[in-house]
């Protein structure tokens, strides 16, 4: 139900701005009424679209994100790394700064974000184009030896995992979520996949189905 209206929302107001906007709140909320939480929604879209605004995602800075996933090492590298905490309300940047040492538990959006789920989407569906990388988020305009961002991503969320277990297995890969690993697709699952009869439980785990799933 979500999804829709989300990309009916992005093609109404594309741009941060627009989304952070005041004088759009009340179109936004008849957009997402129906949802439920509606003005909660609205506050947090406002919140992440204005700190969006504030201060843009960009490659030379990198922000602490505590108890998540270290960087790649590839990662360009910065002046300064941002310790989480109290974001300045004019400038959006982090009020604690450590000179010269960047922590690998460093990340673009940081200063934006501590939350895994935020941040597993993110390098999922953005970061490669943010850093110059490949021209979106599965690889284009590279070669087959690339690693897009989103094979190194191990997301709780049931939904991302159900997602990022259907990418692997269109690789060829049946990928476990919980350490990362992966084998080829025997048979079965790989005869599964081609006949659509692969589906997922409510933690995200791998079904096998007796007939094709049903578009929703």
């Amino acid at each position: 139900m979500a999804i829709p209206v989300f990309y009916k929302v992005k093609e109404r107001f594309p741009s941060p701005q627009q989304l952070a906007d005041p004088n759009n709140s009340e179109e936004i909320l008849g957009m997402i009424r129906h949802l439920g939480l509606a003005r909660n929604r609205l506050a947090t879209i406002r919140k992440f679209a204005a700190a969006f605004v504030n201060a843009p995602p960009t490659r030379e800075k990198l922000y602490q994100v505590k108890k998540y996933d270290k960087r790649d090492v590839g990662t360009i590298s910065t002046q300064c790394s941002f310790q989480p905490g109290q974001l300045d309300r004019v400038s959006g940047q982090s009020t604690a700064c450590n000179d010269g040492q960047v922590a690998m538990d460093a990340w673009e959006i940081g200063h934006i974000t501590q939350g895994k789920y935020t941040l597993d989407s993110w390098r999922i569906f953005c970061r490669d184009e943010l850093l110059g990388r490949a021209e979106d988020w599965k690889g284009e305009g590279r070669g087959p030896d690339f690693q897009p961002e989103w094979t190194r991503v191990r997301p709780h969320d049931k939904e991302l995992r159900a997602y990022l277990r259907w990418m692997w297995m269109r690789a060829g890969w049946e990928w476990d979520p919980a350490t990362g690993e992966r084998k080829a697709l025997g048979c079965e699952l790989r005869e599964a996949v081609n006949e659509e009869r692969v589906g997922y439980d409510d933690s995200g785990g791998l079904q096998i189905l007796n007939r094709p799933r049903q578009c929703s």
